[in-house]
């Protein structure tokens, strides 16, 4: 099932990158001399990739965000280790739906654990058709683990192959629900999210004071295990009602009676601290009540593909429109958004976030270690990725980013993150 590639396409340098007729060579970052290779493996021999192959009962296509069909799935771990189990697959995501190169969740019959996984039923592919870099996600994942934000998401890179067919490098991860070893909270817990697509979902909510909508994950109106207006919807809708009441009235610093006393603060201090890191402009915002007699928490972490400099916006509320000359690597971003421009606003909040980064500081070289080796893991594999998906001489939606190989988009993502590291910890002591 691996493929082996005999050549190496030769590459044809362009002077700009284009996205259909229009010209963005402006919007590139000026070179700084040659590119620096990823590290490589000391082993000379290439890093084997897990392989995922699905098969369509009946040789269809997976085609249907809605309608799963049935599959077979087949995963080789390592050179040695395969393993075989049945199931169901569909399409998902929303804007990364029409893309060319889909995402895609798998639902097996059985429980399966693998390529590191604890078992569960349901895992997503990320197709990272935007990321030239292919290391978004990994970077987002790996550092909600490495700060201890709760409810982690696992990865993975795999080559995936659909009916025979090579697809590319995807990420698999876990799917965000509750469940033991992903979201494990109480039954009568939360898991819902601050929704830009929320009109697509079977159950919302509005916020009084910010005027927020939310939809659930857990408990699931799918499954009618909330309605409107049932003792769990009133609950939720009065605690984030009350939150907020709390956030922005006049005695929000108040340890007793202001916000402190509604949410977890270190998760929300770690939880900016990955955010702001990777400069990500619109993340899933995922809040997990683990109970109803707990305090809120943020996470997990989801959604990287407007992160490390790849896209633009000025604030919350505006859309990506237009391209600045580059990406603003200093970017003050979600200490101004959403309900953490008002937690800004409290001498404790801002002292518990530099407490939480004195810690993470200290990790960052091994972190950024750990990185490059997850990027020479697949610098051999990535060849075939660009062979199926001809992106890298071109901005591929909100991309600002055009590098020109994958070698150079790498070095992008590892250069904007030293700068957002030394930015960061200048912000936070001028505070």
């Amino acid at each position: 099932m691996k493929r082996r590639l005999l050549t190496f396409l030769a590459v044809l340098c362009v002077a700009s990158c284009t996205l259909g007729e229009y010209d963005f060579v402006n919007n590139r970052i000026p070179s700084d001399g040659p590119s620096k290779p990823v590290p490589s493996p000391e082993v000379e021999a290439e890093p084997f990739v897990p392989v995922i192959s699905i098969d369509v009962k009946g040789g269809g296509g997976i085609e249907s965000k809605e309608e799963y069909v049935k599959v077979n799935v087949i995963i080789q771990e390592t050179e040695d280790v395969v393993y075989s189990a049945a199931g169901r697959a569909k399409g998902r995501g929303n804007a990364t739906w029409g893309y060319e190169k889909k995402p895609y969740k798998i639902k097996f019959d059985e429980k399966l654990g693998v390529l590191g996984f604890a078992a569960n039923k349901e895992w997503v592919l990320l197709a990272e058709y935007c990321d030239k870099s292919l290391m978004r996600t990994a970077y987002m994942c790996e550092l909600a683990r490495t700060v201890g934000l709760p409810y982690p998401i696992h990865y993975r890179h795999v080559n995936l192959y659909l009916n025979g067919k090579y697809m590319g490098i995807y990420v698999l991860t876990d799917q965000v629900e509750k469940k033991s070893h992903r979201v494990d909270i109480e039954d009568d817990g939360f898991l819902f999210e601050n929704d830009n697509y929320f009109w697509e979902e079977p159950l919302t909510f509005m916020t009084d004071h910010r005027q927020y909508w939310y939809t659930f994950k857990y408990p699931d109106p799918e499954d009618g295990e909330i309605v409107s207006g049932d003792k769990n919807f009133r609950f939720i809708t009065g605690f984030m009602n009350d939150f907020e009441a709390a956030l922005y009235g006049d005695a929000f610093k108040d340890p007793e009676i202001g916000y402190r006393k509604y949410i977890d603060v270190e998760a929300f201090a770690k939880w900016f601290l990955v955010q702001e890191l990777i400069a990500n402009l619109e993340p899933n915002m995922y809040y997990v009540l683990p109970s109803q007699d707990s305090k809120l928490q943020i996470g997990p972490v989801w959604d990287a593909e407007w992160s490390l400099g790849l896209a633009y916006r000025e604030d919350e509320y505006a859309g990506w429109a237009s391209l600045p000359t580059q990406p603003d690597r200093h970017q003050q971003i979600w200490s101004k958004w959403k309900y953490f421009g008002r937690l800004f606003g409290d001498p404790y909040f801002v002292s518990v976030v530099r407490e939480e980064w004195e810690m993470l500081k200290l990790q960052l070289p091994a972190f950024q270690t750990k990185m490059q080796s997850v990027a020479a893991s697949i610098s051999k594999a990535q060849t075939a990725n660009f062979d199926r998906w001809h992106t890298l001489t071109w901005h591929v939606s909100v991309g600002l980013i055009c590098e020109g190989t994958w070698e150079k988009e790498v070095r992008y993502v590892e250069t904007f993150f030293s700068d957002r590291i030394a930015w960061l910890d200048t912000f936070l002591a001028r505070l």
